[in-house]
């Protein structure tokens, strides 16, 4: 009896430990903004995109490095390797089909150029929001404010984690520059949105949660769990409207609740979905008291597992997310 019960436990787990939304693809993940047409897909011989999905204009090959390589010709896959007009792009792990390509990257340039123009800016960091977070929510009416500004879908980085996401936000640049592939790293090896800022003599600040995150050309303001609801976002919300009253050209606002709730309940859980709702309120308090433009951008988003939400695979939920401007 003790015998078969050993057995019986060692099956538990190894079926746990090959739940397929919580393993790393072997293969390529062949992605649209929308959904995943194909997952793990190695191809055993010459496989045109085309046979796959036909209706796209461009396609990001994202490589294990962090590189993304914008095609628009023709091309094939043999094994994990791409070929375009004789060019070959070698350990791809990711090809995203768009009519419409955006990055996280483009915060950058969106925050260099109205600076460069004189008008303040207002980033928020939506850890965690996923594209189909915000659909839902948005289908829920839960997100008025981030209804209104939605721009487009854009696509997050490998390793779609904090780290990564938020080096590509600051630096507009994918891992493979930036040099920040993992939750491992923090220094990166170009400069910020934060040393320009610095460079033009304009004010800025970083309200972050409580720890840095990255080594940032200015130091983060950290912010404790005061009442001891379990997270920093309020007391966060509180620094920034107190923020709103200085005279900075650049307030960066990191908010970590959607990605917290997200890895606990689940990234549709209605604990997340509520906790979303909640975002929209403070952004939208946030506004009415900013005269200046401003850009929400998640750092990536999230999938479904046994335990709840997870991150930092190469599939639709994890590298899509929602990209929004105001500058009326």
């Amino acid at each position: 009896m003790n015998r078969l019960l050993f057995i019986l436990l060692i099956l538990i787990i190894l079926a746990g430990c090959f739940n397929k939304s919580e393993t790393v693809s072997d293969g390529i993940t062949i992605f649209t903004e929308e959904e995943n047409i194909k997952e793990n897909f190695i191809a055993e011989e010459k496989t045109f995109i085309k046979d796959l999905y036909e209706d796209y204009f461009s396609a990001a090959l994202i490589s294990k490095t962090g590189e993304v390589s914008i095609v628009k010709d023709k091309f094939y896959i043999e094994g994990k390797t791409v070929y375009v007009k004789g060019k070959s792009y070698k350990d791809i792990v990711g090809i995203y089909l768009t009519e419409n390509y955006h990055s996280i990257t483009d915060a950058y340039q969106h925050m260099k150029e109205y600076l460069e123009n004189d008008e303040k800016v207002m980033t928020v960091l939506l850890d965690g929001f996923s594209y189909n977070q915000f659909k839902l929510a948005q289908e829920k009416d839960y997100i008025p404010f981030l209804s209104k500004y939605f721009k487009h879908a854009a696509l997050s980085v490998y390793t779609p984690v904090t780290n990564a996401g938020f080096a590509a936000i600051i630096t507009g640049q994918t891992p493979s520059v930036n040099g920040v592939h993992d939750r491992s790293v923090r220094d990166m090896k170009v400069k910020s949105i934060f040393e320009y800022t610095l460079e033009k003599d304009k004010e800025a600040v970083l309200l972050e949660g409580d720890i840095k995150i990255l080594s940032t050309e200015i130091e983060p303001l950290l912010h404790i769990d005061l009442n001891g609801d379990g997270g920093t976002d309020d007391e966060l919300y509180g620094s920034a409207l107190k923020a709103l009253e200085g005279n900075y050209d650049l307030i960066f606002i990191h908010f970590h609740g959607i990605d917290d709730r997200g890895h606990t309940f689940g990234p549709y859980h209605r604990e997340t979905m509520e906790y979303i709702k909640l975002i929209d309120q403070y952004i939208q308090e946030l506004s009415l008291n900013w005269d200046g433009a401003i850009i929400l951008v998640p750092d990536h988003g999230m999938h479904e597992t046994s335990e709840g939400g997870s991150h930092g695979i190469c599939t639709q939920s994890d590298m899509v997310v929602p990209y929004f401007i105001k500058d009326e």
